[in-house]
């Protein structure tokens, strides 16, 4: 079973999948990605978040990357990217996230 995220934090099936609007884009979520991932300084530095989900979702993030989300739509994004890799809830992530802006 695989899973799907959507931007609005809904969990609709078990492979990791980010619904934008009416498009699904896979997440690569493969041992050797995930630990590149964990390698990038995952700041909210814009510049590592789009090398994080160029990682995620290979040649669909071009597409992604046009459809210039306004940027709290972008952070989401990258969370709910952070927890279809990581396998957590998507609140896990965005708790965690939220913590390191408040030190």
């Amino acid at each position: 079973m695989s899973k799907l995220y959507t931007l609005d934090e809904k969990l609709l099936t078990g492979t990791p999948e980010i619904r934008i609007g009416d498009k699904c884009y896979p997440v690569d979520n493969r041992q050797k990605t995930v630990k590149k991932l964990m390698k990038l300084n995952l700041t909210e530095e814009s510049d590592q978040m789009d090398e994080a989900l160029k990682l995620a979702f290979g040649s669909g993030f071009k597409e992604i990357d046009a459809l210039n989300l306004p940027f709290p739509a972008y952070q989401q994004l990258f969370e709910l990217v952070m927890a279809a890799v990581t396998g957590e809830e998507p609140e896990e992530i965005a708790a965690r996230f939220q913590g390191k802006k408040d030190q």
